[in-house]
């Protein structure tokens, strides 16, 4: 178990007049798929208020089936500083890790393992008390103040793991904490594509790149984010302890734009209430589950021919979601299948053979509201089956009309009953002579 250092937010004092609203999917009635917990010290009653709100924005978009601690501290910071976090501490190796010998912040570690590896708090962040906040949660920021929310979500993202360990000194550039690198650092690269982590340790070439204003992510939830090529990190000439490397860039994504909430530096009349899509699918590529429980697709599989015994036939599917709920079932047009990892293929089976378009919906019982409609998803092969022809020979003719004779009067499970109502009676006697002297498909 380790501490990673904190990351700061600086005061930019020029005003920027923008508000950016939390994303359209943060509603009242919203699930919340992550339980975040505050402990308040020294906070002002307003305070608390709009960091309750950034927690909550948080709570819609991450999941994590194991609460999540957070200790807040209203007290004075450097002049330019407006606030600091960073995780309580790192976990590598546990059940879940995606990568092997990495540190993991503590609330993304549990998140992935599924139980909660640490006693503490899993993140720690500080506020300047001397900073001119705007304390309202409508993103209405006046001229010469710092949103409060706005500065909140920045620095719970530090928390939840946006902190990278590389950093640099006298010409120097380091990686890892005790020689142990960061999830956020396997995605980093320099222009030429080269990773950050395949560079000498301790070298004058990784203090380079640390300084060389061109450091790139490489994960693809991350490139969807910025709509195509590779989100800029924060990584100027001079090197700023605290801003450098674990921010995107400021120049790239500047006060206003989607992805600016996580560059070094806040302006005054600056709200930025939405974490953008860069930070969700950098987020995402770490091993945080977005948006809690969804079905993302259900690609069409394999489909069987019409079986003539049966007039039926198979249909395969492949479902891809994430974040499910941890007991019942996947429902499938009503058919149950077992919950194992994503994706899931499920076959349906005795599906009608009528030439008919088929849609389709998957759901879980135990989160209903967890479901994927297809339209119109695939359609049924035709018909193979003469119900008319019960002697199997390809026509409705007079052998026909004597099984079905023989079979007259019966009641239950009846080889004669080509209406399908459960007896064989005068309406099948009469279907037989409609389709006399017919050919069976």
């Amino acid at each position: 178990m380790h501490e990673a250092c904190g990351q700061g937010l600086e005061a930019i004092p020029v005003d920027a007049n923008t508000f950016i609203a939390a994303p359209a999917w943060y509603t009242p009635d919203a699930p919340r798929d992550a339980n975040i917990i505050v402990n308040y010290n020294g906070f002002p009653s307003d305070a608390i208020i709009a960091f309750n709100h950034a927690v909550d924005i948080w709570s819609v978009l991450i999941a994590s089936d194991v609460t999540i601690r957070i200790d807040a501290t209203w007290e004075e910071l450097g002049s330019n500083a407006l606030a600091q976090a960073a995780p309580t501490n790192l976990q590598e190796n546990f059940d879940g890790a995606p990568f092997e010998d990495t540190y993991y912040a503590v609330a993304l570690a549990n998140a992935l393992g599924g139980t909660d590896l640490s006693e503490q708090s899993d993140i720690t962040c500080s506020f300047n008390s001397s900073a001119n906040w705007y304390f309202g949660t409508d993103g209405a920021t006046p001229s010469g103040t710092y949103d409060f929310v706005t500065a909140a979500l920045h620095e719970i993202a530090h928390g939840l793991g946006f902190i990278g360990s590389a950093y640099y000194t006298n010409g120097f550039g380091f990686i890892g904490t005790a020689n142990t690198p960061y999830p956020y650092d396997h995605f980093t690269e320099t222009a030429d594509s080269t990773a950050l982590l395949d560079l000498p340790n301790g070298s004058q070439t990784l203090g380079s790149a640390l300084t060389s204003n061109a450091i790139y992510w490489n994960g693809s939830g991350g490139m969807e984010g910025v709509g195509g090529g590779r989100p800029r990190i924060y990584a100027p000439s001079l090197y700023s302890v605290g801003s450098s490397y674990s921010h995107l860039n400021e120049s790239t994504y500047p006060a206003g734009t989607p992805n600016s909430l996580m560059t070094p530096g806040l302006n005054t009349a600056e709200a930025n209430h939405d974490p953008g899509p860069a930070l969700l699918g950098m987020f995402s590529d770490m091993g945080w589950n977005i948006g809690g429980c969804s079905i993302t697709d259900v690609a069409i599989g394999e489909q069987s021919l019409c079986d003539p015994e049966t007039d039926s036939y198979t249909q395969t599917l492949v479902i891809t979601f994430q974040a499910p709920p941890t007991t019942g079932l996947i429902n499938v047009n009503g058919s149950l299948f077992s919950l194992t990892p994503s994706p899931k293929t499920a076959v349906l089976t005795g599906l009608p053979s009528d030439g008919l378009p088929v849609d389709v919906t998957v759901s879980f019982t135990a989160e209903d509201a967890c479901s994927f409609y297809v339209p119109a998803a695939f359609t049924a092969p035709e018909a193979c089956y003469c119900l008319t022809d019960l002697s199997g020979n390809g026509l409705t003719e007079v052998q026909d009309v004597l099984l079905l004779l023989a079979d007259f009067g019966c009641l239950s499970e009846c080889p004669g009953d080509v209406t399908g109502d459960g007896a064989t009676n005068v309406e099948d006697v009469l279907a037989v002579l409609s389709a006399f002297g017919g050919s069976c498909p």
